[in-house]
């Protein structure tokens, strides 16, 4: 299984884990898209083409997934 290369230095995922509510779905979204489909992730998208630094910080990796996972975690 492909992993991606930006793994070890995406803020969304490296900085956001710390006392975060939303840890449980962030790895899940970490596992399904960094460890297996990261080419459908918008902020892999970016980082290849711009440079992992022009990612902006608040970028959500796949935002239709995130706010079903996000609104699921909420009930």
């Amino acid at each position: 299984m492909a992993i991606c290369e930006f793994c070890d230095s995406c803020s969304f995922f490296k900085e956001e884990f710390q006392d975060n509510p939303l840890t449980l779905t962030k790895k899940y979204l970490c596992n399904t898209l960094c460890n297996a489909h990261f080419t459908a992730c918008a902020r892999y998208k970016i980082a290849s083409s711009q440079g992992i630094d022009n990612v902006p910080h608040d970028l959500l990796p796949d935002p239709l997934k995130c706010l079903k996972c996000f609104a699921e975690c909420d009930s």
